[in-house]
């Protein structure tokens, strides 16, 4: 019979496939793992709660949220219309206000909704119901949308910024920036810096927080990196969710590595896109990044540690289904070894921007009271 420390061996050696071919033991040699196809079932961790969420965003949820747009147009036909961009963004937010998964999140999230100018840039204003609370009235964050810098204002803007404000008992703003196809960087984050700079005039900076989910999370990056270069006091904290600070690959400017990490491998397989070992994500993201300067750490703050390593405390968030893994933990580890304090949470089972689109999930609930936990104990420290 074998002993326990062969049976420590046995299993290491299937763990690590010690009896692979030559082909195999080659590919290995160069870094390349061959990985068999294999059914994926959701996490043993999720509870009943969660797996019947999960169905009902599959059900219910996903069918509106993939066809909500479709009878908009297309931004990329407009030809630098501005006047025919603006009516495809004005039906795709109508529309999206009729979808399941926003009067849901409304009705759990009760907020009163209403805009205004601000240096320029229209803002979306998020107050809870209930008010704002007495230790918050001083308070305020800045929630920087996702969208792939082609979509999300007045749309996902909302269904971010309203748990977060509902939960939070906090004002949260949400500037509607320019995008994609009809702007280019540094569009968006000329229009977040703006309302930055106009929003330090009410408060103070050590009461300012700043987040954001996907190309938010970005966008949040690139804001921190400009608000340095224009020598303007740092918010108290950030939240990157859902993705992270952008690197540049390759060589080219405006790429960002998330695409290509170990994380997007998977994902791509696990929703039926396997891609080979040299097939590569285009770098360029998106047409926002079309023709972007090199060497720009508004761009890419992740190529300059004397950025990062002035970000203020930072709180990173993903799931183990998300594509943009890799570059979460990249840049906590980054971040972290540059001496920044870097939170950072993990939810297992979840996928790219899970909790911002599915208010039956406890995990939902669970990510958005550490974003208020998190912000709570920052805000306010410097007063």
């Amino acid at each position: 019979m074998m002993n326990r420390t062969g049976l420590a061996f046995a299993a290491v050696a299937m763990a690590l496939r010690l009896t692979a071919s030559a082909e195999e033991v080659e590919n290995k040699l160069e870094g390349v793992v061959k990985v068999p196809a294999f059914d994926l079932p959701e996490s043993a961790y999720l509870s009943e709660e969660s797996r019947s969420a999960m169905k009902y965003f599959r059900d219910v949820y996903l069918p509106e949220f993939l066809t909500f747009a479709k009878d908009c147009g297309d931004l990329f036909e407009t030809n630098g219309d501005l006047a025919k961009a603006k009516e495809i963004r004005d039906c795709v937010s109508q529309n999206y206000f009729e979808t399941s998964i926003y009067k849901d999140t409304l009705e759990k999230h009760p907020v009163d909704i209403s805009a205004e100018d601000i240096a320029g840039v229209y803002t979306e204003i998020f107050v809870p119901k209930g008010g704002v609370s007495e230790k918050n009235k001083d308070r305020i964050l800045i929630s920087i949308h996702g969208g792939g810098f082609v979509a999300g204002a007045r749309s996902f803007s909302h269904t971010e910024a309203m748990q977060v404000a509902d939960l939070g008992q906090i004002k949260v703003i949400s500037p509607d920036y320019r995008q994609a196809p009809e702007f280019r960087h540094p569009s968006a984050v000329d229009d977040a810096f703006a309302v930055y700079k106009e929003t330090l005039k009410e408060y103070e900076p050590g009461n300012i927080g700043v987040f954001g989910c996907s190309a938010g999370a970005m966008l949040t990056a690139q804001l921190i990196a400009k608000i340095l270069q224009e020598g303007l006091p740092l918010p108290a904290a950030a939240g990157l969710f859902c993705a992270a600070i952008p690197f540049t690959m390759d060589d080219v400017p405006g790429a960002f590595k998330m695409s290509n990490g170990e994380s997007a491998y998977f994902v791509s397989a696990q929703y039926g896109n396997p891609r080979s070992a040299d097939e590569l994500i285009d770098t360029q993201v998106s047409p926002y990044f079309d023709g972007v300067p090199a060497n720009d750490p508004v761009v890419a703050p992740g190529d300059f540690d004397e950025v990062m390593s002035k970000f203020p405390p930072t709180l990173l968030i993903s799931g183990t289904r998300d594509f943009a893994l890799s570059g979460v933990l990249a840049s906590h580890q980054r971040l972290t070894k540059l001496g920044v304090e870097a939170d950072l949470h993990i939810w297992e089972g979840l996928g790219h921007a899970t909790f911002a689109y599915n208010p039956r999930l406890p995990e939902t609930d669970e990510v958005h009271q550490v974003i208020v936990n998190f912000f709570d104990k920052h805000l306010g420290q410097n007063e």
